[in-house]
């Protein structure tokens, strides 16, 4: 969503049945996950992306460093598929492309404030209340089976209290 307001073209890949859900809040372009899900032992294949936001790793990031155009930039931020990777260096040596990690623990105080005031001011999303839900400990177990079939949408906080 944030992407898409400030103004790129956003493709999102989903193994779930959000394509309404993903073009509600931006994305011009649904990519089935099973099309990203790699299994091409070959080191490079056609470029296709300027940039990629990785959230899951494994075989899904092979496909996105070796579909990243010269001089794009991949960021990495999860390993919910799996947490290794088997690839060669051209990507990086023949396109130039940049993997690069996203760590949130650590991330320096300034930093951290910067991107906060970005996210209430110019970055604010309108449907931010739309993307997470809040629910009790006792409806945790049902969540969880809904999470596991792909079911779920967005975020959910659960309320300890």
């Amino acid at each position: 969503a944030i992407l898409a307001r400030l103004g790129f073209k956003v493709s999102a890949v989903t193994g779930k049945d959000a394509d309404d859900f993903l073009t509600g809040i931006g994305a011009s372009e649904i990519i089935p996950r099973r099309k990203m899900a790699g299994g091409s032992k070959r080191s490079m294949l056609r470029e296709r992306w300027a940039a990629v936001v990785d959230t899951v790793g494994g075989h899904y990031l092979e496909t996105a460093v070796k579909t990243t155009k010269y001089d794009g930039i991949i960021t990495c931020c999860g390993n919910v598929a799996a947490p290794d990777i088997a690839l060669t260096v051209y990507p990086f040596i023949l396109r130039g492309v940049t993997l690069a990690g996203i760590d949130s623990a650590k991330t320096p105080m300034p930093r951290r404030r910067s991107i906060w005031q970005k996210l209430a001011g110019e970055w604010q999303l309108d449907i931010i209340e739309t993307l997470a839900d809040e629910i009790g400990l006792a409806e945790l177990d049902r969540r969880i089976e809904a999470m596991l079939a792909g079911e779920l949408k967005g975020r959910t906080i659960v309320n300890l209290r």
